[in-house]
């Protein structure tokens, strides 16, 4: 029987039927919209190929714009393509790609880049030692910059700083004019602008290493407990030590010898506020904190307060101004001024 438009419900709109064919029954959820459609005992028939006619099939001619269905069921027949649901997760998951591959992979690059430039450190200078370093040692930085907590530690005093007197006196005509660019990772610390050439560098480790024996009565030079790839200047086995130098297992300071030759040290209360006013250092991002301890498993040992990062020289005339530093280093940890 023919049944006519006003008996039938709307529903989703489709492309038009294309050529005689035979119908076959599937279900509304799987049509292909190149294909046409009868309606067979309340199912939707598929047109496939040529055919004579089916019994209780009746023929249902589609417009281009509407398709309808028998009032039988009351319900709209859904036509859609199982397919769209995982093509738009394909596309979801091949745009969420791509946004990975051009953002966030090359900034990931850059910073390994600049990580790698820092040389042999304190965790392995490679891609094992950059993911330790982002992923597990990175949330544990601190400020570097400020001077309140020494401050602090001077009024209440803590250690033998000599107060607020401390044993280190720049002059307005050392100061930097201003900070180099430090890493931004918290291991290893280092600088990466404002870097000497090779001939200074060449000549502060020279002044760094006479300075060591001429001081032989209250330094010896050994591997560094911190680096572990140089030698650092420590307190003399003869030499008794407490409070902070008994924290640091007797080092005093380590140059980084490898790439920019900054150096780390531990200085007086009084004088950590000297180098950071001047513009000469900075804290190390673990100072003051337990966080060496933890993460080396107990192999290391915690970073007070009073350790510093002092930019490396770039003249012989900082070169002398941080062999100065130095030496107020030297006083504050063996408790000793005759530094020669």
């Amino acid at each position: 029987m023919e049944m006519r438009p006003d008996t039938l419900a709307m529903g989703k709109r489709f492309r038009p039927m294309t050529s005689a064919a035979t119908w076959n029954s599937v279900n509304a959820e799987t049509y292909d919209t190149d294909f046409g459609f009868w309606i067979v005992s309340g199912r939707i028939e598929r047109f496939t190929g040529p055919s004579d006619k089916v019994e209780n099939q009746t023929p249902l001619n589609i417009s281009t714009d509407t398709v309808y269905h028998t009032n039988t069921t009351n319900m709209p027949i859904t036509l859609s393509n199982p397919f769209h649901a995982q093509d738009r997760l394909t596309l979801t998951l091949s745009a969420a790609a791509l946004l990975v591959s051009t953002l966030i992979l090359p900034a990931a690059y850059r910073d390994y880049k600049i990580f790698k430039s820092y040389g042999p450190g304190g965790v392995p200078n490679n891609a094992v030692g950059w993911v330790l370093v982002r992923a597990l040692f990175q949330p544990f930085g601190r400020e570097m910059v400020s001077t309140d907590q020494y401050v602090k530690r001077i009024a209440a005093a803590e250690g033998h700083g000599k107060g607020n007197e401390g044993f280190l006196s720049l002059t307005k005509e050392q100061f930097r004019e201003e900070r180099p660019v430090v890493g931004p990772h918290v291991v290893p610390q280092r600088q990466i602008t404002q870097l000497p050439d090779e001939a200074v560098m060449e000549k502060f480790r020279t002044a760094f290493t006479a300075f060591g024996h001429r001081n032989h009565h209250l330094t010896k030079f050994q591997k560094s407990n911190l680096e572990r790839h140089a030698d650092g200047l420590f307190v003399a086995d003869h030499i008794p030590v407490s409070g902070i130098a008994e924290t640091m297992k007797r080092e005093i300071a380590h140059i980084h010898s490898g790439n920019d030759h900054s150096v780390h040290m531990v200085l007086a209360p009084a004088d950590c506020i000297k180098v950071i006013v001047a513009g000469w250092g900075q804290r190390h991002a673990f100072s003051g904190t337990r966080a060496m301890t933890f993460l080396s498993l107990g192999t290391r040992p915690d970073i007070p307060a009073e350790y510093v990062l002092i930019y490396a020289p770039r003249t012989e005339a900082e070169i002398e101004t941080v062999m100065q530093i130095v030496s107020a280093s030297v006083q504050f940890t063996t408790g000793r001024e005759d530094v020669r």
